[in-house]
C-alpha cells in the first residue's frame, strides 16, 4: 500500500484552507449585515431603562452614566467595522 503522493496531500489542504476562507467571509458580511440594520443593544447596567436607583437609598432615581439615560448602547463590531 502507497502513501498518496505529495501533490495530493497539497491539493486537499488547499481546497480545505479555500473553504474555510469563503466560510469565514461569509459569515463576515453576515455580521456586518447584521450589524448595518441593529446597531444597538440594550444597555447592560441599566438593562434598558436609562435609569439607575441607588443603591443607598432605594427612592431616589437618576441617568444611567454609561448610556446617558438612552438605554442604548452601540454593540462591538459597530466600531470595528465603522457602521454608522
Amino acid at each position: 500500500m502507497s502513501s498518496p503522493s505529495i501533490f495530493t496531500t497539497f491539493a486537499t489542504l488547499a481546497i480545505c484552507l479555500t473553504v474555510l476562507a469563503v466560510l469565514a467571509a461569509g459569515l463576515a458580511v453576515a455580521y456586518r449585515h447584521s450589524l448595518k440594520h441593529h446597531p444597538y443593544t440594550d444597555c447592560r447596567r441599566c438593562k434598558g431603562t436609562g435609569q439607575r436607583r441607588s443603591w443607598l437609598f432605594a427612592h431616589s432615581v437618576g441617568y444611567c452614566p454609561d448610556c446617558t439615560g438612552t438605554g442604548l448602547k452601540t454593540r462591538a463590531g459597530v466600531r470595528l467595522f465603522n457602521i454608522r
